[in-house]
């Protein structure tokens, strides 16, 4: 199962970043992380990698 992740800016990491997350039977790793100033262009890579990697799922963090 691959999930693309977006993750808003906080305290630890003042820019937005996405990454790709694959959990397989054997497998579990992270890949492709970029950060982000601006969230048009987060949201941009992120609908890319959606497409690109074929992903099952979709995840959004936003922590206040």
């Amino acid at each position: 199962m691959t999930t693309i992740v977006l993750t808003h800016p906080n305290e630890s990491c003042p820019r937005f970043q996405v990454f790709g997350v694959y959990d397989g039977p054997r497998e579990h790793r992270t890949f492709a992380v970029q950060e982000f100033v601006k969230r048009d262009d987060a949201e941009r890579v992120a609908r890319k990698m959606m497409e690109s990697h074929e992903a099952d799922h979709f995840r959004r963090v936003v922590k206040w």
